[in-house]
Parts: structure tokens; sequence; C-alpha cells
């Protein structure tokens, strides 16, 4: 390595703090245990998981009818995460599971009751980036196709994307 590109870390650095020099230099977080962050940028070159058309059964919406009777939710989501170990080992624990995933969205769509699907979506992406460590980000779009407008419409929809 030439002199241009050597690292210098203090001398009277311990090997915990040059370790943890060493990495903020690489651009990682400071430590093992700290929560890597990303931008909407660094997910456009992310490999991505989808889940496309998920159908849930629950009970949000602002009536207190849609509350009580419940209806059909669409999920779809894009997870961003590195797929290159998966794909080299054959084995899903260097994956995210996908039929976790959706027990997992299924589970939080009837667990929890919001008045609004903006709300439905937030909350859903922040419970998926809290379960999944390998998860860099998420997209999430979800439908409500019997939504009560009072006019024929196939859907209404929400879309985020959140990062870690």
């Amino acid at each position: 390595m030439g002199k241009k590109h050597q690292k210098h870390l203090p001398e009277k650095a311990t090997p915990a703090e040059g370790a943890e020099l060493a990495r903020r230099e690489a651009g990682l977080p400071a430590t093992r245990t700290a929560i890597a962050r990303w931008t909407p940028d660094d997910l456009s070159s992310a490999d991505k998981i989808h889940i496309d058309g998920l159908e849930v059964f629950a009970n949000h919406g602002v009536y207190p009818e849609e509350r009580a009777l419940g209806q059909k939710f669409v999920v779809s989501l894009t997870l961003y995460t590195s797929l290159r170990e998966a794909g080299r080992t054959d084995d899903l624990r260097s994956s995210i599971d996908y039929a976790k995933v959706c027990h997992r969205v299924d589970t939080f769509l009837c667990d929890h009751v919001y008045k609004l699907i903006e709300a439905v979506a937030e909350g859903l992406a922040d419970d998926l980036l809290a379960t999944f460590d390998t998860l860099m980000g998420v997209r999430v779009r979800l439908e409500k196709p019997w939504a009560p407008v009072g006019l024929p419409l196939r859907t209404v929809a929400v879309e985020i994307v959140r990062t870690r």
C-alpha cells in the first residue's frame, strides 16, 4: 500500500479504540452493534426481495364500521438487503425468510388498529426494520381495495420507503 493511502491510527489508541476508528474511516458503524444508517439513495443499488399482493383481513379505518367489521388489505413489500452470501451459500440463514416476513405482516396488521392506512404503513415499516436486522430499508405499498368512498374504484393505496 502506498504512503498516500496508508491510514495511521493514534499511537496511544487501545485496540478497541483503534478498531472503532478504523471502522469509522472505512464508512462502517463505529461498533459491531451499531446500526448502519442507509439513505434512499443507498437503496438504489441494493439487492431486493419482492413480496407482491399479500392479502390480509384486518380492522383499520376511519369509520367505526371498518374497525368493527374489518376488510381486505393488500400489502406489497420491497425488502432491501444483501443477497450475496445467500446466493453463494444457498443457505436461508444468510437471507431474509420471506415466509416469516409475510406472517409478521399478517400478525402486525391483525394485532394493531389504525384509522389511517398511512399509519399502518409507517408502523409496519418500523416493525419490519426492528425485527429483521439485515434489512437496510423497506418499501411498503398498502392497498385498501374496499375503501368506502362511494364511487367505483380498484383500490386506494399509500406507498412509503423507510430506511434503518
